[in-house]
């Protein structure tokens, strides 16, 4: 493995202990023998991914990329819950993203498109897809077009839809739908961008 950075050597140390602990298969495999030469004894402090330096995550992930495992620290959902957010009940918008986006890589994701385009685009395009959302998160859906009511300064729900075209309560329900996980893709986009 060759890295293009200079580096010190307890970072190597420290980087590949941790990569070879999470991801040897046994006492008996070449990742425990590998672990085994490095003679690391993290101190009382160590917390593991957190306790590593830039240089030493780098060394991580290129084990990642070595030994064609993903490097679960760059996911969605790890970045999600360092950045502060409770994911172990998940209302159903978030849960919509945790399982399409949660394991991924944020650059991997559709997520990095929220800037420009919505959710009908990149996530549910059929419109009975979104009827039944709404049907199922309801008030999960009406929360974060409230949210977005505020943050734009729209008086009414009605408003925030202005220029979309609404024939019946369906066309109402699903422009609901794009309207509050457009706003939640961006939300979490941003705080994605802003975790590391």
């Amino acid at each position: 493995m060759t890295l293009s950075i200079g580096i010190d050597r307890f970072d190597y140390v420290a980087g590949s202990w941790l990569f070879w602990s999470e991801h040897h298969s046994g006492q008996f495999s070449d990742g425990y023998a590998r672990l085994s030469r490095y003679q690391f004894n993290p101190g009382a402090c160590f917390t593991g991914w957190q306790s590593l330096t830039e240089d030493a995550k780098e060394i991580y992930r290129a084990w990642c990329r070595k030994e064609s495992e993903d490097c679960a620290y760059d996911s969605v959902r790890y970045r999600l819950e360092q950045a502060g957010w409770e994911l172990d009940d998940p209302n159903g918008c978030l849960e919509h993203f945790l399982e399409t986006y949660g394991d991924d890589h944020i650059e991997n994701t559709g997520l990095v498109n929220y800037e420009q385009s919505d959710f009908v685009n990149l996530d549910m395009c059929y419109t009975s897809h979104l009827i039944r959302f709404y049907n199922d998160n309801e008030a999960d859906v009406l929360a974060l077009v409230d949210e977005y009511c505020d943050a734009i300064g729209a008086t009414s729900r009605l408003h925030a839809l202005e220029g979309q075209t609404i024939e019946d309560p369906d066309d109402f329900a699903a422009a609901l739908v794009n309207c509050g996980m457009t706003y939640f893709g961006q939300q979490l986009l941003a705080a994605l961008e802003n975790s590391d």
